[in-house]
């Protein structure tokens, strides 16, 4: 059994909410290499780089529109079980292909998550090991005010974010320059 341990008082600046990310990453669960999936260091709430499967192409980068990157956690006891619901959502801009494709091919799909603290470089990986993010909802504006489209993924496990200290980008061989912009920040 783990200990409790206490929990001390922030100031404003660590609570107020344009502090969080505004970038995030996604891979698809399929694409990792459960056979050799990290193990969660319990006592630093960490979780080392995973490790793909031949032929992914690794994280996809989504520029978020700024300050729009939100997660809620929330749980509650029940009679005989607890429920909880993990969400991750984010505001991708303008009206583009690209995010089109994202919801008609991906709906439904599972992934990790990474969202990067902008302010302290963090990332915190969402999902875990059987227990991953599901694209589970969209909101998609186009309006005279708007146009974007928010995402949102979901699951309804325990675990909580980890901070991941894996890499996010491809070896820079891998890297390709130069093309037409996409989602996920490649060429």
């Amino acid at each position: 059994m783990t200990k409790i341990v206490p929990i001390s008082a922030v100031n404003d600046a660590a609570s107020q909410g344009k502090r969080i990310y505004n970038k995030m990453y996604i891979i698809r669960e399929d694409e990792v290499d459960y056979e050799q999936f990290p193990e969660r260091d319990a006592n630093a709430r960490t979780l080392d780089s995973l490790v793909f499967k031949e032929g992914s192409e690794g994280f996809k980068e989504f520029n978020l529109v700024k300050y729009t990157a939100g997660a809620t956690s929330e749980g509650s006891s029940g009679d005989i079980t607890s429920q909880v619901t993990n969400t991750i959502t984010g505001t991708l801009g303008g009206d583009r292909d690209v995010i089109d494709d994202l919801l008609e091919d991906h709906i439904g799909e599972a992934f990790f998550v990474v969202v990067v603290d902008r302010f302290s470089g963090k990332k915190y990986i969402y999902g875990r090991k059987y227990s991953p993010m599901f694209l589970s909802a969209f909101s998609k504006r186009k309006n005279a005010d708007n146009t974007s489209c928010d995402v949102t993924f979901s699951n309804e496990s325990f675990f909580q974010p980890l901070q991941y200290l894996g890499s996010l980008v491809p070896d820079e061989e891998e890297v390709v320059e130069g093309g037409e912009e996409t989602l996920g920040g490649e060429s």
